[in-house]
């Protein structure tokens, strides 16, 4: 898409998301990019740390599209995306109210993407804001109810949301809602470009390969403990950015500088398996 300026566009540079081939000989972004092409709305979904998020910011930095992003929660209403009144004073004194839009509404205004991290954190009755405006194009629609504007959807608007299955305090998505988007799965990426991805964010002097790759077997490890049940936390690739920062310039061995940063960030019920494993395994 044309560069429009538009201050909402995200600023990334080209090589900072490592693709990964999810169908065949295309990637990740590859197939999310061509689901917007088509009038798509996309949900990511996967477990936490895989980049969803991140994703999505690169895709709309790479094709010049402006980015509204919510995080959802059992405490978001339909005003919060949606927008509100605002008591304001005018230039004669008297106080009057003016609308102020939210996120949904300035992507619809816009035609730009609206990123819902953890959608299905959301309850269902916030969920339902989105129907009318995730209708086909000859469609779809979004009405303010506290001021009856009616608003036709920008041509480019699309809905990216990002989904965690079965995690911990999330809703089912009902079927009708689900059936409205392409559905992408991502999965952590390869040991090998893990590791070459926390060099390429990280100072760290690539004698210590064999360490990194030594922390991003231990991640999966800690990730399969996770999918099975036995953590309740996840391992991000974050995460382990952070410890190699910490390696730099040997402030910290691989061992303590893991120990810092996972024990600290894991649920109180994991401590003792977390220390237990990097003593092993680290």
């Amino acid at each position: 898409m044309a560069d429009t300026g538009h201050e909402n566009i995200p600023s990334l540079e080209q090589d900072a998301y490592h693709h990964r081939q999810i169908e065949g000989d295309r990637t990740d972004v590859e197939i999310v990019t061509r689901a917007l092409e088509l009038e798509m709305n996309v949900v990511l979904k996967g477990p936490p740390g895989v980049g969803k998020s991140f994703l999505t910011r690169y895709i709309c930095a790479m094709t010049n599209r402006p980015l509204y992003r919510v995080t959802l929660s059992e405490t978001t209403y339909k005003e919060d995306l949606l927008g509100h009144l605002h008591l304001v004073s005018s230039d004669g004194g008297d106080t009057v109210t003016e609308w102020i839009d939210g996120p949904l509404t300035r992507a619809v205004r816009a035609g730009g993407v609206l990123l819902l991290d953890e959608i299905n954190a959301a309850d269902a009755n916030t969920v339902a804001a989105l129907n009318a405006v995730m209708e086909q194009r000859a469609t779809r629609s979004l009405t303010i109810p506290q001021t009856g504007e009616q608003i036709t959807p920008h041509e480019e608007f699309r809905v990216v949301a990002t989904s965690n299955p079965g995690y911990q305090g999330t809703y089912e998505l009902n079927d009708a809602f689900e059936d409205r988007f392409r559905h992408v799965k991502l999965s952590y990426l390869p040991q090998s470009v893990e590791a070459d991805l926390i060099f390429d964010r990280t100072d760290l002097d690539r004698g210590k390969e064999a360490q990194i790759a030594e922390l991003v077997s231990f991640a999966s490890r800690l990730r399969e403990a996770y999918m099975d049940g036995e953590l309740s936390t996840p391992v991000t690739t974050r995460e382990l950015v952070r410890i190699a920062r910490f390696m730099e310039d040997d402030f910290m061995p691989l061992q303590e500088a893991a120990r810092s940063e996972l024990v600290a960030r894991v649920d109180e019920y994991d401590e003792s398996l977390v220390r237990t494993l990097i003593d092993k395994r680290l």
